[in-house]
């Protein structure tokens, strides 16, 4: 399982080096403070000698909405990210399974209705499939009798599409079929106790495949992907089940579950706790999935995939019109969320999406739903352009600190080097706040690439009036705000002003000198 990550992590090290930045127009002015408004101090530390392991390339963890919203523009998103960079690690897709698609007596499937999924598997080196039977918990049917259905399923997507790689089990299956209906006063479909039990013929189903695949091409099955992970009782109930089954070949590859926020049993499900107001709130998941498995004496060294993110679920929103401010927000916000999963070892957060069915606010790519609206080809929203930002951070971790982040919320960091250079992401995080900075960005101890001649000093900016299709659409894609020629030294210092939900890019690349 970790080997795929890290050999994925490395085949990819140069991707994020080649990006280009499309750009049109005159650049923005260096300066975005606003003048009149009142700025706190901020300072941000950077020791490029103190390293801390392999930069996560969170950008690298995407989803595919399984409405493909735009098949006209598949094609040319597909080609479009690859070429910016953007090739994904692991993918996650999604696909209902039922009779019509795979017919279990004639052995075969037909395809014919997800064939996007063909386009999508291009994108990535492994694919994640969140594979479920239509009219699961529904219907008047047993766990064990979905088995010969996940099996033909699994087989037959696996030689549709090798790179599928992980199956994973179910799609918020609380949420569905539980706690909507108990709002609404129904009584649950399925409950935190049984819900292992619809898992068991998942597993069953990707070791009967397995054996028909050669060793270096088995896929991993894992769950069960709840609308959250603090849903009361869900997570601990499927892990009872998982370290009761007394069968010896048992697999929960990896554990799943999606990150926006959370309904409360104490209050009968009825209002959202959101992770928008206070992203640190997921920094110690790692730990209470571990303490989960302690007790229950299972390994500590089972990944989590967090599959679904974001600070907006479903239809919600923090102003009706995103194009005032609900797009930085999700840029800044997905940033942050990612910043304190990232913090943890064996957490992977994926990008929640391309486009999405519905929700422009969640959009990678600018989706135009009007009608007689045409979408932009090879258009960043601020959303992607902070994950094209992430892409050209360099390859190790180095140690930053911010004096100013408080409750989630304020001035984040995040540093980088190889032997390419340096680069950091800082960025002010407030949600629907309206708090200001001006930062110094102190930075010492360069790489010695850097010190030891001149160096091509880069700024890239995203906020409300750069680097933003709804302020102006020709300069939508990731705007370069400053370009330099300095000399570094040991060490370097830069002022930037961060506006709320502003994010900065700044990269440290060396001259090549003539000889």
């Amino acid at each position: 399982m970790i080997y795929n990550i890290e050999r994925s992590q490395r085949a990819h090290l140069l991707l994020a080096l080649g990006t280009s930045v499309l750009a049109l127009g005159t650049p923005p002015a260096l300066s975005a403070a606003t003048p009149g408004k009142p700025v706190s101090i901020a300072t941000v530390s950077v020791d490029f000698g103190e390293t801390d392991g392999e930069l996560l390339r969170t950008e690298r963890f995407n989803t595919w909405d399984n409405g493909d919203p735009k098949p006209e523009l598949r094609a040319g998103d597909i080609a479009f990210l690859n070429k910016e960079g953007l090739h994904a690690d692991l993918l996650r897709i999604g696909i209902s399974v039922d009779p019509k698609m795979c017919d279990v007596q004639a052995q075969t499937c037909d395809f014919t209705g997800v064939k996007w999924i063909d386009d999508a598997s291009r994108l990535t080196d492994s694919l994640v499939v969140h594979l479920t039977p239509s009219g699961l918990f529904s219907e008047d049917i047993k766990p064990a009798e979905t088995l010969p259905l996940l099996t033909l399923a699994i087989r037959e997507l696996k030689k549709r599409l090798p790179n599928v790689d992980y199956i994973e089990a179910f799609n918020e299956p609380e949420f569905g079929g539980s706690i909507l209906l108990l709002r609404r006063g129904k009584e649950a479909e399925v409950r935190p106790e049984q819900l292992y039990q619809w898992y068991v013929p998942f597993y069953q189903a990707v070791n009967t495949v397995n054996r028909e695949l050669h060793p270096n091409a088995r896929i991993k099955i894992g769950g069960p992907t709840l609308a959250s992970f603090d849903h009361e009782g869900w997570m601990p109930a499927f892990l009872d089940g998982y370290a009761a089954d007394p069968n010896p070949d048992k697999r929960l590859d990896f554990i799943s579950w999606h990150g926006y926020g959370f309904f409360a049993k104490s209050d009968n499900y009825q209002a959202y706790n959101f992770y928008k107001g206070d992203p640190s709130v997921v920094g110690k998941e790692r730990d209470r999935i571990d303490a989960m498995l302690t007790a229950r004496n299972l390994t500590t060294h089972i990944p989590v995939f967090v599959t679904e993110t974001g600070i907006y679920p479903g239809p919600a929103f923090d102003e009706p019109d995103p194009s005032k401010n609900d797009w930085v927000r999700q840029a800044a916000g997905l940033a942050s969320l990612h910043y304190w999963w990232s913090q943890q070892p064996n957490i992977f957060p994926f990008n929640w999406t391309v486009r999405h069915a519905g929700e422009s606010r969640k959009d990678q790519l600018v989706t135009l739903r009007g009608a007689g609206e045409t979408s932009p080809a090879n258009t960043f929203t601020p959303y992607g352009n902070m994950l094209l930002m992430q892409s050209k951070m360099k390859a190790t971790k180095v140690k930053a600190v911010s004096d100013s982040l408080k409750a989630g919320q304020g001035v984040y960091a995040i540093a980088s080097k190889d032997h390419t250079g340096a680069a950091l992401m800082v960025w002010n995080y407030q949600s629907t706040n309206e708090k200001r900075f001006r930062a110094t960005i102190q930075m010492s101890r360069l790489p010695s690439e850097l010190s030891n001649g001149p160096a091509r000093r880069t700024i890239f900016r995203i906020d409300q009036n750069t680097s933003n299709y709804w302020s102006d659409p020709k300069l939508a894609n990731l705007q370069q705000i400053d370009d330099q020629v300095v000399t570094l030294r040991n060490s370097y210092n830069e002022k930037v002003d961060l506006n709320p939900n502003s994010i900065y890019l700044i990269t440290m690349e060396p001259v090549a000198r003539d000889n």
